[in-house]
């Protein structure tokens, strides 16, 4: 599930944009759980990177069909170049390199890029990657606009930054959580992820949650993470973009959903927004 994260397309020699912090873990022993049961507690930066690859390895496909259709569709020229800011452990990184796109990826966790390193490396790819910040941690209409001039610096006239970003749909119960499993071989892995946690009506800033349950061989490990975001308002986005300079404002829709335009969507929950240099 990816958070405030973006694809910036320059054009022949195309860019890309922003995503979540890590965190990293201290193991201790856990409540007998099993024979060797032990639990991960949170730390700074996102240290299960292949737990977190398998719990969230849902609708890639669909995500990076939508992100091809907007370079085909919205971009002023052919998109070659890709730049996939929080990349994490890679989900559409790499379906956009066996596609023929020539990639790069930043993420603040160094633990996701040097896993998706090894990944990239097992399927032939290499990507130049990066250990960076994202957008989803950008807390301030100020930094907001900042990281826009700077993505619109990175992009040829007429490429593309698309991201998305939640929005709440109900100002009187406005968190969603979400749960589910997924296996592979012998690990299971029970994954839980909540947004819009405690939101603050001046500031915009809420608390995300994550947990992933993993179980292997008779062992149990459970990994912890919460961070900071912020929810920009449609209208809100609209004037930052505008404040920045350098972008167009091209459509926005209610998820990957390229016949969902926000406008005519019932209670939307994430938007994705496409943007273009200005020519």
């Amino acid at each position: 599930m990816r958070r405030a994260g973006g694809t910036a397309a320059p054009g022949p020699e195309q860019a890309r944009s922003p995503r979540s912090p890590g965190r990293a873990v201290v193991t201790v022993p856990a409540r007998r759980a099993s024979r060797t049961a032990r639990v991960t507690a949170p730390g700074p930066h996102y240290s299960a990177p292949r737990l977190y690859e398998i719990a969230f390895d849902l609708n890639r496909k669909g995500e990076v069909d939508f992100l091809e259709g907007c370079f085909k569709r919205f971009a002023r020229r052919r998109v070659r170049r890709v730049l996939d800011i929080a990349c994490g452990t890679g989900p559409h990184l790499l379906r956009l390199a066996a596609r023929g796109y020539r990639m790069s990826g930043l993420d603040l966790s160094p633990a996701n890029i040097a896993f998706l390193a090894r990944r990239a490396r097992g399927a032939g790819f290499e990507p130049d990657l990066l250990v960076q910040d994202s957008q989803g941690h950008l807390l301030t209409n100020e930094r907001l606009v900042a990281h826009l001039r700077a993505v619109a610096r990175a992009l040829r006239p007429g490429g593309l930054y698309v991201f998305d970003r939640y929005m709440t749909s109900s100002w009187t119960d406005p968190a969603r959580r979400w749960s589910w499993s997924r296996r592979r071989g012998r690990l299971i892995v029970r994954a839980s992820f909540s947004a819009l946690n405690d939101v603050d009506p001046v500031s915009q800033v809420f608390r995300e949650r994550m947990e992933l349950e993993a179980i292997e061989n008779g062992t149990r490990r459970l990994y912890r993470q919460s961070h900071l975001s912020r929810m920009v308002f449609p209208q809100e986005l609209k004037s930052l973009v505008a404040l920045a300079g350098g972008f167009e404002f091209v459509q926005w829709f209610f998820g990957f959903k390229p016949h969902q335009v926000l406008e005519r969507s019932r209670h939307p929950l994430l938007m994705v927004v496409v943007l273009r240099k200005k020519q």
